[in-house]
């Protein structure tokens, strides 16, 4: 069973994640792609919370002995999957930064490039 103070715990502590989310989409801090993820995240706490038969139902599905386990469980792998969404994302945007930073390196060399030619055909 969870205990009445760990719901209220989850609920204030849903609530005021899904305002600072909310604050920081306002004042453009935080792209709205990124934030439904939290947003859904800090709505299942709630759920979990205001109805804790369904962290009892699957931690005994799970075989877990508390139910508070279950949940804690459950932060933690849906964390785990963030942390590796937004690795898949950071390798994705190193790749697009060194490839638009060799892009602009050969741009470069092609103007410096055409710089020369020109000064050569003037000092003809």
């Amino acid at each position: 069973m969870i205990s009445m103070a760990f719901r209220i715990v989850l609920i204030i502590g849903s609530f005021c994640t899904a305002a600072f989310i909310v604050k920081k989409i306002r004042q453009s801090k935080l792209q709205i792609e990124y934030a439904i993820f939290w947003l859904i995240f800090a709505g299942i706490l709630v759920v979990l919370s205001i109805f804790p038969e369904i962290a009892i139902y699957g931690a005994a599905i799970m075989g877990i002995y508390a139910s508070t386990n279950f949940i804690f469980l459950m932060i933690f792998f849906l964390l785990i999957i963030k942390v590796f969404l937004m690795t898949i994302e950071l390798s994705t945007l190193e790749y697009r930064v060194k490839e638009l930073t060799q892009k602009i390196a050969i741009k470069e060399k092609e103007e410096a490039d055409i710089e020369k030619g020109i000064e050569k055909i003037e000092e003809e």
